[in-house]
């Protein structure tokens, strides 16, 4: 830090406030001694954004809390980490009584009125550098009631101070409310994006195209058109096969044996407009085989023969609503990969999550590498000639009547999950394959524009961050606001301070030495007891 604006000071944190450990004791509470209420026993973890986080207290009764010696709190106390998550910090405001842990030390200002001004300077820029002077930089980090004692804080005149709180606390309450409008943003987001995808499957995103190109095949003619070819290309692998045996034919009776995709009454869906047709999904997968499948299950693929390298195992943590990633990679060896080669990922196939998190999909990545599925995943290969893979994608996850669907047919309480025969019986929203591209586009404008939405709240967030230290560091440097000539100087209040201190502690050591009995230790416990029972309050301070 720079000079010190004129008519500040100088002083160690144990200059201007009691420091005070938990008790380290016979009477230091175990685990079995904690209970659902009582008298808050307070740890680091219940430090929560400068506050106590009473959600998962510990509690210890009042008979226990009595024979404490050390760590009681007050209010306005402060509280402060010096094992683990050094600096880690709480100004006590909600607990009037409670005890604190040994990681934990209490920072007790000599003046109430000061509690603030030393939270704040706790957690500026400047408090934050004074834990690396002490840190040992150990895997357990630590420091000492003795190295915090020592932090040097740069003390304006207590008038100041008391300006310099009130102006950090206006302009933090102004930070907030930022923060809490860009906290109230992403899920409206969430919801026009859910609302774009929900347009798009009920073809209100395209209406206006439509209406441009009337003449476009719709796709219930595209699908017979398929039908009609898969009815051909089965006759003519069956009649191949009775050719090769040596069986000809005499009529076609042999033909009823194929298996006719069962009809879908349309006026039983929600209307659609024209051109479009709700298909059912095993009609929208591909006719080559298993392309409608789940990854291996049970003793097929252990969790056990997972490994850091080898063959990706595509599982539900590569499946993200919408996008495939990589993310945590779990993988298999090249002779496992031989035994489950039939499960590999085709590139453009659909990805659709089965169990835990239902519903979650996305589109294989053409230039996907080797990489098989695992059992809570289903893929599906489209048949690119009547579907796109990425309007199936967005249809299983953005259509309100597959969604709808969906939800009606988990099955679960603690582990909900479908199946495949469910996947297979879905109904999709089906237009041409044309207006699908145009759908696609469509899609990708907005959501491109809430991305871009997304990036500029990232940075937003990020300069709040900033912002807030920025305050704080201006306000240790006496920057914040103007200085008052009139105001006493510090160094004044600070000599008022060390005489009022060492009256107040010869005060504390005087009953103790006259009765003969207490040896040095006893001394320095008493010094410590006193520490936390008496509140000074000097003359003018007030």
């Amino acid at each position: 830090m720079s000079e010190l604006p004129k008519g500040w000071a100088w002083a160690n944190l144990s200059e201007v406030s009691f420091l005070i450990n938990g008790d380290r004791g016979k009477n230091y509470p175990s685990k079995s001694a904690f209970s659902e209420s009582g008298i808050p026993f307070i740890n680091a973890g219940h430090l929560v954004d400068g506050h106590i986080d009473c959600s998962d207290m510990n509690y210890i009764t009042e008979e226990h809390f009595t024979l404490l010696s050390n760590g009681k709190i007050q209010c306005n106390d402060i509280l402060y980490c010096i094992r683990g998550s050094l600096g880690k910090i709480a100004l006590v405001t909600n607990i009037e009584k409670g005890a604190i842990a040994s990681s934990l030390v209490i920072i007790r200002p000599l003046q109430k009125k000061n509690s603030k001004y030393l939270y704040y300077f706790l957690i500026s820029p400047y408090g934050k550098n004074e834990i690396s002077k002490y840190d040992n930089g150990s895997a357990q980090p630590n420091l000492s009631a003795t190295n915090v004692g020592a932090y040097q804080v740069p003390l304006p005149p207590l008038n100041e101070q008391r300006r310099i709180v009130a102006k950090i606390e206006a302009l933090r309450a102004r930070s907030q409310r930022v923060k809490e409008a860009l906290e109230a943003i992403p899920p409206l987001l969430d919801q026009f994006r859910q609302s774009v995808l929900s347009a798009a499957f009920r073809g209100d995103l395209t209406a206006d195209w439509r209406e441009k190109n009337p003449d476009v095949e719709p796709a219930s003619v595209l699908l017979e058109k398929i039908r009609a070819e898969r009815r051909h290309r089965w006759e003519e692998a069956e009649l191949e096969k009775m050719r090769a045996s040596g069986k000809v034919p005499k009529d076609d009776r042999w033909k009823t044996k194929y298996e006719e995709p069962s009809s879908i009454e349309q006026q039983d869906f929600p209307y659609l407009p024209d051109g479009w047709y709700w298909i059912k999904l095993e009609e929208l997968a591909s006719d080559i085989p298993r392309s409608l499948q789940s990854g291996p299950f049970g003793s097929n693929l252990l969790h056990s023969e997972f490994q850091n390298t080898g063959i990706l195992a595509i599982g539900i943590d590569n499946v993200l609503d919408g996008s495939f990633s990589l993310g945590r990679e779990n993988r298999i060896s090249s002779e496992k990969y031989k035994e489950l080669e039939k499960y590999t990922a085709r590139p453009l196939d659909v990805l659709i999550t089965v169990m835990s998190t239902v519903g979650r999909c996305c589109v294989v990545p053409s230039d996907i590498e080797t990489a098989i599925i695992t059992k809570h995943v289903y893929r599906i290969s489209p048949e690119q000639e009547i579907i796109n893979s990425y309007f199936m994608m967005n249809a299983l996850r953005g259509s309100v009547e597959v969604k709808s669907q969906l939800k009606e047919q988990v099955r679960g309480q603690t582990r909900p999950g479908i199946n495949g025969q469910i996947l297979r019986n879905l109904i999709i929203p089906v237009p041409s394959r044309i207006e699908q591209e145009e759908i696609l586009k469509r899609i990708k404008v907005q959501f491109d524009k809430i991305n871009q939405i997304n990036t500029i709240l990232n940075d937003l967030g990020v300069t709040t961050s900033l912002l807030d230290q920025s305050i704080l560091t201006k306000a240790f440097r006496g920057e914040l606001i103007r200085q008052d000539p009139n105001d006493e100087p510090a160094f004044v209040l600070l000599e008022r301070i060390r005489a009022e201190r060492a009256k107040l502690e010869a005060s504390a050591k005087t009953p103790k030495k006259s009765t003969g009995k207490t040896g040095g230790r006893g001394r320095g416990k008493a010094k410590q007891q006193d520490a936390e029972s008496v509140q000074l309050e000097l003359p003018g301070l007030e």
